[in-house]
């Protein structure tokens, strides 16, 4: 059986006194791909921010057992700062190494593979463009590039869907797809039915975890979970997914 990337043991946490997340375990396994999904307020981001090693714990415990796994995260687009002056290309060399150095100070090696990294998703004509005047796609695609720049054992995103066409929705949904053969993938929405065909579990976070080893939830599991997400499918003809399954 494979090791966990990572173990969540018992987490309590939250921001001054007030608890945000109770008594939430979960394990991670290598090439997982899962969707958290909760309201508004129910603790994802929380979540993300303890993953990240971004908010220390009340109590519980965060287990690495193969070491801490190289980490890339998507923030929100609405989180990004469009004033700031900052390149198509600077952004994604930021991602490499640790060092945080910007171009030209990385090697023609590190140079060579942001290019490629450019122009594998169609932002080579944009590299010098600055990020204030990007579509939101563009943007989600230039900062989903710095996240896997490092070639990360784990990718995180947040909300990637937010402020995108379908056009770009649809080709995302197919670069996660592939990126999933080689990593681990978390994946917040508010958005069961958007994310449903490409994740393999699910997580609802609602104050507390529930994890649901399948990418199908009806909605008498979500009302059980507490869990307010409405499960629409999103296809030629929009519906409401109720598909019922044994759950324990």
């Amino acid at each position: 059986m494979k090791e966990p990337l990572l173990i969540l043991d018992n987490i309590r946490t939250g921001y001054n006194s007030d608890p945000v997340l109770r008594e939430v375990s979960l394990e991670i396994y290598p090439l997982d791909f899962i969707g958290i999904i909760g309201p508004n307020g129910g603790g994802k981001t929380t979540l993300i921010k303890v993953i990240l090693g971004l908010l220390p714990l009340f109590s519980g415990h965060i287990h690495f057992p193969s070491g801490k796994p190289k980490t890339g995260y998507l923030p929100q687009v609405s989180q990004i700062d469009r004033s700031f002056p900052i390149t198509v290309k600077e952004v994604i060399s930021s991602g490499v190494g640790t060092s945080g150095k910007l171009l030209p100070f990385l090697s023609s090696n590190k140079k060579e593979k942001v290019r490629k990294m450019m122009d594998e998703a169609g932002l080579g004509g944009l590299s010098s463009r600055p990020i204030g005047e990007l579509s939101g796609g563009q943007l989600q695609k230039t900062f989903l590039c710095r996240a896997l720049i490092d070639e990360p054992d784990l990718l995180i995103l947040d909300e990637p869907n937010t402020h995108v066409d379908k056009h770009f929705e649809q080709e995302l949904h197919e670069w996660l797809k592939e990126l999933n053969k080689k990593m681990t993938i978390l994946l917040v929405s508010h958005d069961i039915g958007t994310i449903s065909p490409m994740v393999k579990t699910i997580a609802c976070v609602n104050r507390t975890l529930h994890y649901h080893p399948s990418n199908q939830l009806s909605e008498e599991v979500l009302k059980v979970y507490n869990c307010p997400v409405d499960v629409i499918a999103h296809g030629p003809v929009p519906h409401r997914v109720l598909k019922s399954h044994g759950h324990e």
